[in-house]
């Protein structure tokens, strides 16, 4: 790539490549109608942005009018580097039920947390949304942390534009009806990757994310320290 492409690039457009650089690098999808500026400012210059990022190793993909960076993962690019352990977790089953029902996708958070609680053990919920515990036992206090962590995640989903609030606020996601958008396919590469792994021919969404629980290592686990039973 000609040095000064790039450097032409920055120097023209030197906000708006800051802005857009930020953003992808942060994570978060850059989507068509969210933010149409963005969104033209990388077709427009594609050519020398896609050349850009994969000097730097990475990605850059568009899947249903959102433009993302994604990182090599063996023989697939997924962008799992950049979220954290209860994102992942959260991306994922949302992936797979996005897929379910691609004509409806939308389900009440309520609803979904409930789901969530009937299908794993508090246990490993709590290792997802708060940390690791030794001599874990199940408390109402433990239920609500998890639940509030849920939301946090949520909203963080919502930020990087995997989801859109139909009805409700984010302050008040825990309540709200909720729409996954097609951007979510950047967890489904995820499951994808966890399934290749497997020997078995079929397998069902817990499975999968009871794998994921079970193998996948993350550098720091979330959650404060403290904690009132």
């Amino acid at each position: 790539m000609p040095e000064t492409s790039i450097i032409k690039l920055i120097r023209d457009h030197n906000p708006l490549f800051k802005k857009v650089n930020y953003l992808l690098q942060d994570g978060i999808n850059i989507h068509a109608g969210n933010m149409p500026a963005e969104y033209n400012f990388i077709e427009e210059n594609i050519n020398i942005l896609t050349e850009y990022y994969d000097f730097l190793g990475y990605k850059l993909q568009n899947y249903d009018s959102n433009f993302y960076l994604s990182v090599p993962r063996k023989d697939r690019y997924t962008s799992f580097e950049y979220f954290s352990k209860s994102e992942t977790f959260l991306g994922m089953y949302l992936a797979l039920k996005f897929f379910q029902n691609t004509e409806n996708p939308t389900f009440n958070a309520d609803e979904l947390f409930e789901e969530l609680n009937s299908i794993f053990p508090l246990e490993n919920l709590y290792e997802i949304f708060v940390k690791r515990m030794q001599n874990f036992y199940e408390s109402d206090k433990r239920l609500e942390t998890v639940n509030e962590n849920y939301a946090k995640t949520l909203r963080q989903l919502n930020k990087y534009n995997f989801l859109d609030i139909v009805s409700g606020t984010p302050g008040n996601i825990n309540y709200s009806s909720i729409e996954i958008k097609g951007s979510i396919k950047r967890f489904f590469d995820l499951a994808l990757e966890l399934y290749d792994k497997q020997s078995k021919e079929e397998m069902d969404i817990e499975e999968i994310l009871n794998i994921f629980i079970k193998d996948t290592e993350f550098d720091n686990d979330e959650g404060a320290d403290g904690e009132w039973e």
